[in-house]
């Protein structure tokens, strides 16, 4: 598994690695230092319907700078409104960034969306909305800058500045096959005062007005949506981005430029970091960015959560819709053997609401030795869930876009960010409002489903050798 950082103050676990952003805020009171660049704010937004009009609200508000790096980006209602907030910005002088996958969001529906299949049954839309060309045209035309992450690895990157070019050529000299590496991360920065970190992309499944009834299947309530002629008759999808402000905003733009930059997009300055005036959210005592990339340094997401779980001592909490790398399974298993008291809770997506079943298959090979072990494992019902998000002891928070699989977590596969958060108070609140609450809408996996003589217990327990092959070679 690697040599991990067993707990220690955050000065010291910021100083693991020279990659690895920095800036970490102490907290302070209000009082001493006012709304100062040492304290950050976060705001976990779950569910589109809470997602959008916050995000539409600060594209709307910038003034400066709208720098965007998203995996999916779909020319749907949802991917329109927000290209159209980001044209009138342009037009009015905003410098706008985007990093986006032209063809992997054309290859929406091959990574398990339904977006093709969703939006053909919305009457009011008539076009394919992973063609993302006119888009990206539209975006340009306005002066948007536009750079497709679906790098040529061949290209020798020189930026001028050595640790990136360091990178591109380590990149460069890894990757063996270029369109198995993809760009996974969503990350918005605005004007330098407000990021987004998270899993949700942008498109109609992720991002919506109407909320969705989590007792209803997704698929039977756009149904009745769209024959009762209401709006977004869509798939809805459990997912979200984190809003932050404070110093970490810095940080994720940072991100941003290295990539950007790595992608051959021309350079620029980051702003300077805004205080926060009116601040949204929690007051967090540090927080600072974790990343990957495909290359041969050591996985930083992967790292920073195996810590976190060998040295929890009372509660681990992981939502996640891909949990199932070897290195993270073997440590919830050790981490409950040496503390038999540690809660364990999983919560990940139901099969019959998970878009690919090997990946779903591969997920409950675990299910036995989890059970066995007293770890609890929830299953969330009728609705797909995207989040990704964990807590430990109440203390620790990692949100982001990294799944915990294969390809998010290995050294040499896609780029990934995370944000480490300490706050006890933000921790207690996804124990409220995401943990509690989705454990309502799942079903909690018992031993008889694992050890019964049923045929969803003997599926469990026996694999299909395809998911297998595909495990052992460490490709989902």
């Amino acid at each position: 598994m690697g040599a991990h950082l067993r707990g220690g103050s955050p000065e010291q676990f910021h100083g693991s690695s020279p990659r690895v952003c920095t800036r970490d805020s102490r907290e302070r009171s209000p009082s001493q230092v006012g709304y100062s660049l040492r304290l950050n704010f976060v705001e976990n937004l779950v569910d589109g319907n809470r997602l959008l009009p916050v995000l539409l609200q600060d594209l709307n508000s910038a003034t400066r700078s709208i720098h965007i790096s998203i995996f999916i980006f779909f020319d749907d209602p949802i991917g329109e409104e927000i290209s159209s907030v980001l044209e009138a910005k342009a037009r009015a002088g905003v410098a706008v960034r985007v990093l986006l996958n032209v063809e992997k969001t054309d290859m929406g529906d091959p990574f398990g969306t339904g977006e093709k299949e969703m939006m053909k049954e919305d009457p009011s839309f008539a076009r394919d909305p992973t063609d993302v060309s006119k888009m990206r045209q539209r975006l340009l035309d306005a002066g948007v800058a536009v750079v497709d992450t679906e790098l040529d690895y061949d290209k020798i990157v020189e930026t001028g500045e050595p640790e990136l070019d360091a990178l591109a050529r380590e990149i460069r000299r890894t990757v063996k096959v270029e369109a198995l590496h993809v760009d996974h991360r969503k990350i918005v920065t605005i004007d330098g005062r407000v990021a987004y970190c998270g899993s949700a992309n942008f498109g109609a499944q992720y991002q919506y007005r109407v909320p969705f009834d989590p007792e209803k299947d997704a698929h039977d309530e756009a149904t009745a949506a769209r024959k009762a002629g209401q709006p977004e008759p869509w798939w809805k999808w459990h997912d979200g981005l984190v809003r932050f402000e404070g110093p970490i905003v810095h940080d994720l733009d940072g991100v941003f430029r290295e990539r950007w930059r790595l992608g051959g997009g021309a350079d620029f300055a980051s702003p300077d970091p805004v205080p926060p005036v009116a601040p949204r959210g929690i007051s967090v005592l540090s927080a600072r960015v974790i990343k990957s990339e495909p290359s041969s340094r050591t996985n930083e997401i992967r790292e920073t959560f195996l810590d976190r779980i060998l040295t929890a001592e009372h509660s681990i909490f992981i939502e996640n819709p891909f949990l199932y790398h070897p290195a993270i399974v073997e440590a919830l298993l050790a981490a409950k053997r040496e503390r038999p008291r540690l809660q364990v809770t999983l919560i990940v997506p139901a099969g019959t609401w998970t878009p690919n079943k090997v990946t779903y298959d591969a997920q409950q090979h675990h299910y036995s030795a989890y059970i066995e072990a007293g770890l609890e494992v929830f299953e969330y019902q009728n609705h797909f869930n995207h989040l990704k998000l964990a807590t430990f002891d109440m203390r620790w928070v990692i949100i982001g876009s990294a799944n915990l699989n294969f390809r998010s977590l290995e050294d040499d596969k896609d780029f990934e960010a995370c944000v480490l958060i300490e706050s006890e108070e933000l921790a207690r609140s996804i124990d409220r409002e995401v943990r509690a609450e989705d454990i309502r809408w799942s079903r909690h996996i018992a031993p008889q489903d694992v050890h019964g003589a049923s045929w969803h217990a003997l599926r469990v327990r026996v694999r299909g050798p395809r998911t297998l092959m595909m495990v052992a070679a460490r490709q989902l």
